[in-house]
C-alpha cells in the first residue's frame, strides 16, 4: 500500500511520531505509557512499529492470508469451520502416528 506507515494517510502514525499536526488526535493510555516525555513516548512508538513489521507472527499472518489458512489453534479453526460448513485447514493425511 505504501513504502512507510508515515506515508499512509488515514493513520495517525504520522502525528504520533511527530511529522505531522492533528489537533484532534487524543493521547492514549498505551501511547502515554511509553516514556515520561513526548520524545521518548516517540521513539518507543516507532521502534515498536518498525519492529512488528518483520516479526515471526507478522511472517505467520502474511502466510496465512497468502494460503486462505486460518492462524490459531485446533480448537478455533474446528470451531471456525463448524460455523461455515467448509474445511479450511490443511493437516497432514491419515491417522496421528503411534
Amino acid at each position: 500500500m505504501v513504502d512507510a506507515a508515515e506515508h499512509y494517510p488515514w493513520s495517525s502514525y504520522a502525528a504520533r511520531i511527530g511529522l505531522a499536526h492533528c489537533d484532534w488526535l487524543d493521547e492514549p493510555p498505551t501511547m502515554a505509557a511509553l516514556g515520561t516525555d513526548s520524545q521518548s513516548r516517540r521513539e518507543r512508538y516507532q521502534a515498536f512499529v518498525s519492529d512488528g513489521a518483520y516479526s515471526e507472527q507478522d511472517r505467520q499472518i502474511r502466510a496465512a492470508i497468502a494460503g486462505n489458512k486460518l492462524t490459531g489453534g485446533n480448537r478455533f479453526v474446528d470451531e471456525v469451520e463448524r460455523r461455515i460448513g467448509l474445511r479450511i485447514e490443511t493437516r497432514a493425511p491419515g491417522l496421528p502416528g503411534k
